[in-house]
């Protein structure tokens, strides 16, 4: 399998900022519970990549730990969304 881009490093947080987007979504992939809620991460250090806050999340309703969890940022916070 031939990928168009090459990876790179994970997104920081200050590279987010940087395109207008304060805030992480947290979706829960529980079937029986797909709850999803924003995470503030506004006062975090900008080199602090981004994944690394899945490993920190527990879904608030039923409890599902990091490995039932997709954690990104919330685009729709970023100019010129939909």
């Amino acid at each position: 399998m031939c990928s168009k881009h090459p990876s790179g490093p994970p997104m920081d947080l200050a590279n987010m900022r940087r395109q207008g987007v304060r805030s992480l979504i947290a979706y829960c992939l529980n079937d029986s519970c797909r709850h999803q809620t924003a995470i503030d991460v506004s006062t975090y250090p900008g080199d602090t990549p981004a994944p690394r806050f899945r490993s920190k999340v527990t879904c608030g309703k039923c409890g599902a730990r990091p490995t039932g969890l997709m954690c990104g940022p919330s685009w729709k916070e970023a100019p010129g969304f939909g």
